[in-house]
């Protein structure tokens, strides 16, 4: 067993300290209380600075306890902090001695060092150490404190070439077509973008997060994190091309997106195995759409796949048990027109749900570039066979071309197959667009 703890190989909770390379004496919240008819407030929380003796916390470390409270809100880090700082502490180490799978601990701003130790295992060995170098008397109160920790300098970051992954909390396809939950010939998601952690703007009134209030920033994740840098992302590219349609804007940013991590590796994604531990898995386009968002790339896309408002509607009316009235009565719009099939709609995606036998999309592209020759490739999981015609073309300035893509079934797996087909420019564009079917024999 360690002599000391010392307050930087756990620490993710920082704050700016004069404090390093000193050892101070270690203090649990229940061995410093006024009165012992406080124990109904779980002082062991330390949310209540009025029940704890500051002559015995001021100049040491607390040490404190993290139970369910913190789980349900009524108890906070951000609070712990301020105990910790009105009491004169010097920091305080924050243990978790039981804790539900998956519980996430993300990092919160405090105004003193201090420490969460996540791990329970940790947590135990950490009380152990105290108890056993703590004096006590026959009622158990304490006679001197002798367990000590040190503040370090804090973690440096590691930045890690895995990122991006996909985070454990994000969306997943396929997409679904009505109430029977069949899936559509659409793909979802469309895109990844950095949504895990954000530092970002937080009203000081927010009363849904207990860590922030009071705070005009906060550390966020979800779709509210990674919908703003796409939205951001969006205005870049309509600033450069002020005409582009929103279908226009959308297939820039996921034909020119990335399916590889920074060490050029295929993007994984988070889940959570049989024990409910995370582990990481090949990411496929249900988890990522059309890749990670590469904001530079998508200002000079090469082609784009245009849609125009009738082009949706079109969508809905060709989409098996959608009612037409019902298109009509939200649209105005009568179904006079249909595609086919919902996998004609000209997105940068290409999905069939559901393929028999052999079936043939058309997609159509505009040249947003100069003079350029795109040859066309294609790849697919064994069990589809796909092919795009025709290999290649030329397109001028503004032009547009179709150009179909034909998949067949080769074998039943039961499971979505995934692919790509990628236009090649000769003057260096990537176009790019995710295949996604699954084969049936009826």
């Amino acid at each position: 067993m360690s002599a000391f703890l010392e307050l930087r190989y756990l620490s993710w909770l920082t704050a700016a300290s004069t404090h390093f390379n000193r050892t101070f004496t270690l203090v649990a919240a229940n061995d410093v209380l006024l009165d012992s008819s406080v124990v109904k407030y779980s002082p062991s929380d330390c949310q209540r600075p009025e029940v704890l003796n500051k002559n015995l916390v001021e100049g040491n470390i607390l040490l404190c306890g993290y139970s369910f409270n913190f789980v349900v809100g009524t108890a906070s880090i951000k609070k712990v902090s301020e105990t910790a700082k009105s009491l004169g502490a010097i920091g305080f180490v924050l243990a978790v001695e039981n804790v539900s799978p998956g519980t996430k601990f993300d990092p919160v701003p405090v105004s003193i060092p201090g420490i969460l130790i996540t791990e329970v295992s940790k947590s135990m060995d950490l009380i152990e150490y105290y108890n056993t170098s703590t004096s006590r008397d026959w009622t158990g109160r304490v006679k001197s404190f002798k367990a000590t920790g040190s503040i370090g300098d804090g973690l440096m970051p590691i930045l890690h070439k895995s990122a991006p992954q996909v985070a454990l909390f994000s969306a997943r396809g396929p997409n679904i077509r009505d109430f029977n939950f069949q899936d559509a010939d659409l793909l979802k998601p469309d895109i990844l973008a950095p949504g895990s952690l954000i530092w970002a703007a937080w009203s000081p009134n927010g009363t849904d997060e207990a860590n922030y209030v009071g705070e005009g920033f906060a550390m966020i994740s979800g779709t509210s994190m990674a919908a703003p840098h796409i939205a951001g992302i969006a205005a870049l590219v309509k600033q450069k091309h002020p005409h582009w349609s929103p279908a226009a804007i959308k297939s820039a940013l996921m034909t020119t997106s990335t399916t590889l991590d920074r060490a050029e590796n295929p993007l994984r994604a988070q889940q959570y195995s049989g024990s409910e531990t995370v582990t990481l898995v090949t990411a496929t386009p249900f988890d990522y759409g059309s890749g990670h968002v590469t904001p530079r790339a998508a200002l000079d896309p090469g082609l784009i796949f245009d849609a125009a408002y009738e082009d949706y509607i079109g969508f809905l009316c060709t989409t098996p048990g959608i009612d037409a009235h019902e298109i009509k009565n939200y649209t105005s719009l009568p179904c006079n027109y249909t595609m086919g099939r919902p996998s004609n709609l000209n997105t940068p995606s290409i999905t069939i749900s559901h393929l028999v036998g052999t079936q043939t999309v058309t997609r159509t592209v505009t040249n947003v570039a100069g003079l350029e020759t795109y040859v066309i490739s294609t790849r697919m999981a064994p069990a589809i066979a796909v092919e795009a015609n025709p290999p290649a073309m030329t397109l001028k300035p503004g032009a547009s071309r179709k150009f179909s893509v034909t998949l067949t079934a080769r074998s039943v797996t039961g499971t979505y197959s995934f692919g790509e087909v990628l236009l090649k420019g000769s003057r260096g564009h990537k176009v790019r667009i995710p295949v996604v079917a699954m084969a049936y024999d009826r």
